[in-house]
């Protein structure tokens, strides 16, 4: 019996089988509207904002694969401003949700590189989101939210950079409320360099119809600078995270 035990601490610490990352963001009006999650108001915004990158397999994707990598929340104060604003909850405690997500997926990602350890996992998130602004992408090409109309799957596919059109799954929720399905979630397949690849598998369940793009009425990003709906701001908060990474890196 001392030996299975063991064998199976062994395979506990091998590494992950991760073929690619799933890195989805979420939209706070289609979570919430639809009646899925217990939202609170005051955590909703009118940007898209991470919901998790997620190591994968073409098999099965791995879940909590260390549980000697602890979270532990003093790491992230150089991020926490960014992560409350870009990676909230929209249900419970963001430090509970930063958690889930660190043990849940991060003990995973560290075949990465640039994801090994806390402070990396989710510094290196932020970034990636910063480099595929799907708020700016859908606004740009004329894709208002509302609760007046609908799109097609396919216009909301076309708004996308060229560079992430074939990386895309669409995620949406169904309720009665609403005549087509509500875009919820994009999610982008990334090679394990965090580049956008396509996707053998598909992971999208709005159909190919019709969805609604439901409008938000969340304070945070009204103005459009939160929102990050121009390149200059984008590129200042990606001077932001870059400061803020070599400050830690030599503290």
């Amino acid at each position: 019996l001392a030996s299975v035990g063991g064998l199976d601490g062994k395979r506990s610490r091998r590494e992950p089988t991760v073929t690619y990352f799933m890195f989805s963001q979420q939209w706070s009006s289609g979570v919430c509207s639809a009646g899925h999650e217990k939202c609170v108001k005051e955590k909703e915004r009118s940007f898209w904002t991470i919901h998790g990158l997620w190591p994968s397999s073409n098999t099965s994707d791995p879940e909590f694969c260390n549980r000697t990598l602890h979270y532990n929340a003093t790491v992230l104060k150089p991020l926490v401003h960014q992560l409350d604003l870009y990676w909230p909850s929209m249900s419970e405690d963001n430090n509970k949700f930063w958690k889930h997500e660190w043990l849940k997926h991060g003990t995973c990602a560290t075949v990465v590189p640039k994801l090994k350890g806390l402070y990396n996992f989710f510094n290196t998130t932020l970034n990636i989101y910063l480099q595929h602004n799907i708020t700016e992408y859908l606004r740009s090409s004329g894709l208002v939210p509302t609760s007046g109309r609908t799109y097609t799957l396919q216009q909301i596919k076309d708004a996308l950079h060229h560079d992430i059109k074939e990386a895309a799954n669409f995620v949406c929720h169904y309720s009665k409320k609403y005549s087509a399905p509500v875009l919820a979630e994009i999610r982008l397949c990334l090679d394990r360099g965090l580049q956008p690849i396509n996707c053998k598998i598909k992971h999208s369940d709005c159909d190919q119809g019709d969805v609604y793009y439901l409008a938000s009425d969340a304070s945070f990003g009204k103005s459009g600078a939160v929102a990050l709906t121009s390149p200059h701001t984008w590129l200042l908060h990606c001077g932001w995270l870059l400061a803020i990474s070599v400050i830690y890196r030599f503290h």
